[in-house]
């Protein structure tokens, strides 16, 4: 988890750096690794603003070669913690603004961080080098002893002498 304490930060700006394990985090360990994680809270006495950067390797399999390769990824994430009256219901229109009770102490950034390191996932997963691999287009030679359908000779047989039906 990557939880922040809000109690001895004085207002202005902060930044922390931090090693979060992938299980932590709620990501496969298998699939994700070094991860790095850069903080930078700008504390106000009515607000929060977090901005950070998440980066980490993914271990992905190549959608041309279906061989595991190594992939950087990074991503970057910002919001607004605001300091609500507890009283008033959130508003939940606004996306990129999070109210916090005035009894909280702390800023839960687990989930944000998460969703940054899967969002910056590439959709393609392509490994160096195999786009300039050949891929073969067809799958096995027809044996020489092999049974053709006399379906096919018939319809062959439709041909005209320039291959046109």
């Amino acid at each position: 988890m990557v939880r922040i304490d809000l109690k001895p930060l004085k207002s202005g700006p902060h930044e922390f750096d931090r090693e979060p394990e992938p299980e932590s985090l709620g990501l496969d360990p298998a699939v994700f690794s070094d991860i790095r994680l850069h903080v930078r809270l700008d504390v106000q006495p009515e607000n929060v603003f977090v901005r950070l950067t998440a980066s980490g390797v993914a271990t992905l399999i190549c959608d041309r070669t279906l061989v595991p390769y190594d992939e950087p990824v990074a991503g970057d994430f910002a919001m607004l913690y605001v300091l609500g009256s507890g009283t008033e219901p959130r508003d939940e229109s606004l996306d990129d603004v999070i109210e916090l009770a005035p009894e909280e102490e702390e800023i839960d950034l687990t989930e944000a961080v998460r969703d940054t390191l899967l969002l910056a996932l590439p959709h393609r997963r392509v490994a160096p080098g195999a786009d300039a691999l050949e891929l073969p287009l067809q799958y096995g030679a027809p044996a020489d002893d092999e049974v053709v359908d006399p379906r096919w000779d018939a319809l062959r047989n439709l041909r005209t002498d320039d291959g046109a039906l």
